[in-house]
């Protein structure tokens, strides 16, 4: 048992707390949450695709609610991720199995069982990132990560899994979210993680078959 939870907490700071040094550069805290638009120029003037969207919980299935731009992601692809951190929140099965291509999720748990996994998971942030019982509350989509590194490892996860499968969109993103301790308020799981000296949240979202699945 010992052996199960120190993989997971590794598999785990691999998929949750994943990457990219240039993340640490960015500036965040508790009150900083949308997306700074200065430095955009358009050729046509047109800034529609870089205003900040919002889908809220009545409008798709999770009660969390999301921020992102349209050049960033689409709905379908902005809910996916809203589901994955909902089922790491909630401890969620039915999410886990809802948001995550299949085949991956099934490499990734091994011998373990989903409700094993996810209760490691829920305890690594718990213990080692917000030092308390949480709930993710809203998802913010910040920025692109998608790198020639990035997803040379989550190509791998994938062709590892299921190598027949063809993606026809990949995507990776720098992800925030917000949590309720319980009280009432919200916090920042990025700012947490800046206190910490981990880098962002990053998620990965390939399109395969015309559905979008979090490749972890």
């Amino acid at each position: 048992m010992n052996r199960f939870i120190r993989k997971a907490a590794v598999l785990l700071a691999a998929a949750l707390v994943a990457v990219s040094a240039a993340a640490c550069e960015k500036k965040e805290d508790d009150h900083d949450h949308g997306h700074n638009m200065a430095g955009i120029n358009t050729p046509d003037g047109d800034y529609s695709d870089y205003a900040e969207k919002e889908l809220k919980p009545e409008s798709y299935d999770v009660p969390i609610f999301i921020t992102f731009r349209s050049n960033l992601a689409n709905d379908e692809e902005a809910a996916k991720v809203a589901e994955f951190y909902y089922a790491m929140s909630e401890k969620s099965v039915q999410y886990l199995e809802k948001s995550v291509q299949p085949d991956v999720l099934k490499a990734k748990l091994g011998s373990s069982t989903a409700e094993d996994y996810l209760s490691v998971q829920y305890d690594y942030i718990k213990d080692s990132v917000i030092g308390s019982d949480f709930k993710f509350k809203a998802v913010t989509i910040d920025g692109d990560a998608a790198n020639d590194e990035t997803l040379h490892y989550y190509d791998s996860l994938l062709a590892n899994a299921a190598p027949d499968l063809k993606p026809t969109a990949k995507k990776v993103f720098k992800v925030n979210c917000l949590y309720d301790k319980g009280d009432g308020g919200q916090l920042s799981i990025a700012a947490r993680l800046k206190e910490k000296g981990m880098n962002e949240l990053e998620v990965a979202v390939y399109t395969i078959d015309g559905k979008p699945y979090i490749i972890f």
